[in-house]
């Protein structure tokens, strides 16, 4: 339904006020307003004049320094061809002289539409006021719905690892760990990605038990230094020999 509006709003055939055509004396009166010359079809034939008419004489050239939002089209994909678009400061009397370059060439008529006219009445059909009403609500609602984003961002600020840190993670320096050093928890490796970095400490192995009775603490045993051979030089000699029998027994054994 609306396509079909929008349509006859744009199709110079319908909403054209005046028309000229090759082989007659066109002159007609123009209102003040931007107004567009078409034709159906193809226009390179066409050779127009536009000239006022003052006193009843040929005058000066209409100037065609305007512009508009109304470009001819239509649903039914028939084509327009804009010639051009005269600018009337005032209500004015004017005379159009068309010239064919090919006999046959130039049987269509020029439309004449005021086009900033039908782009107005556009706006003011009954259909297309909700459209607009729509619109300018989702024109509202986009900045608003960047402003929250944009709120919720400085509310909740991103988690930055720095380079370094990365490197850290995916390239530990000791890649041997010894006995004493322990893997980091999934909870660790949670707060590590989150940017809060365990402190590494000391384990203090020193707490006492549980039991006021007794003590569960480990105790590293004393160690004892054990060194050189345990056999001992004899400190007899065949000048110095053992005033008792303990070598024969350990001979006879």
């Amino acid at each position: 339904m609306f396509s079909g509006e929008f349509g006859s709003h744009f199709d110079p055939r319908e909403n054209s006020e005046h028309t000229a055509e090759f082989g007659e004396v066109n002159t007609f009166e123009l209102t003040q307003g931007c107004w567009v010359v078409s034709v159906e079809g193809d226009s390179s034939q066409y050779d127009v004049s536009y000239r006022y008419i003052e006193d009843g004489e040929e005058g000066e050239v209409i100037s065609d320094d305007c512009s508009t939002d109304f470009q001819p089209q239509t649903g039914d994909g028939t084509d327009f061809d804009v010639l051009t678009e005269l600018d009337i400061n005032e209500k004015s009397k004017i005379l159009v002289t068309i010239t064919c370059q090919e006999e046959g060439e130039c049987d269509e008529p020029l439309m004449f539409t005021d086009g900033n006219k039908a782009v107005n009445d556009l706006f003011l059909e009954p259909s297309f006021i909700p459209i607009m009403l729509i619109c300018g609500v989702g024109f509202i609602f986009i900045p608003l719905g960047w402003l929250l984003i944009a709120i919720n961002r400085g509310r909740n600020p991103g988690v930055h690892i720095t380079q370094s840190q990365t490197t850290a993670i995916l390239n530990p320096p000791n890649q041997n760990m010894s006995q004493d050093e322990e893997i980091l928890t999934t909870d660790e490796l949670y707060k590590l990605v989150r940017g809060e970095l365990p402190i590494s400490a000391e384990e203090n192995k020193n707490i006492p038990g549980p039991f006021a009775d007794a003590d569960t603490r480990i105790r590293k045993s004393a160690t004892t230094k054990v060194g050189g051979s345990i056999n001992r030089a004899s400190v007899h000699t065949p000048e110095n020999p053992p005033t008792d029998d303990s070598w024969k027994n350990w001979d006879e054994a």
